[in-house]
């Protein structure tokens, strides 16, 4: 990946939806050569997808940290991976048995609900866990939300 590969990258993660000729424009090339660069990152897995984000004003989010026990690793994240209707995405650390997860609902009472069941049903596989619900977006890339803006689009929650 070169330094037009990282221009392109950011120029398409706040607007995924420019056009080739738009990206081409703007790194001084041709539509078709901004074409075969999206497609070389795409092959290459460095751009693995394109996310079309809805903006809700009653959106909670939460963040959940769960540390397995070494032979409860694999029980635990198949659990939230296929049972948890909230959860938007799931990350494991480089810390040892560690699973991030990000989850949303319209309601705190809904999401509040889930981790308790997460908890609950995954005890005897977790050291520890921890689930705090977001207060506030400062910078979503995807959203366009930076911190100049959080007075105009806070995701107000009960910590």
């Amino acid at each position: 990946m070169d330094g037009t590969d990282k221009k392109l990258l950011d120029l398409i993660k706040g607007n995924a939806r420019m056009s080739y000729q738009e990206i081409g424009d703007a790194l001084g090339m041709s539509r078709v050569a901004a074409k075969k660069r999206v497609d070389k990152l795409e092959k290459a897995g460095i751009i693995r997808g394109y996310n079309t984000y809805i903006k809700k004003e009653d959106e909670v989010t939460m963040l959940i940290d769960i540390i397995t026990t070494p032979e409860g690793f694999d029980r635990v994240l198949e659990y939230v991976a296929t049972r948890t209707m909230y959860v938007r995405q799931i990350y494991t650390t480089l810390k040892e048995n560690h699973i991030h997860l990000v989850a949303v609902s319209d309601s705190p009472d809904n999401i509040k609900y889930m981790a308790k069941i997460i908890k609950k049903a995954c005890i005897d596989d977790i050291e520890e866990y921890h689930a705090r619900q977001v207060r506030q977006i400062i910078k979503d890339v995807y959203g366009g939300i930076t911190y100049e803006q959080r007075s105009e689009s806070n995701i107000n929650t009960d910590s």
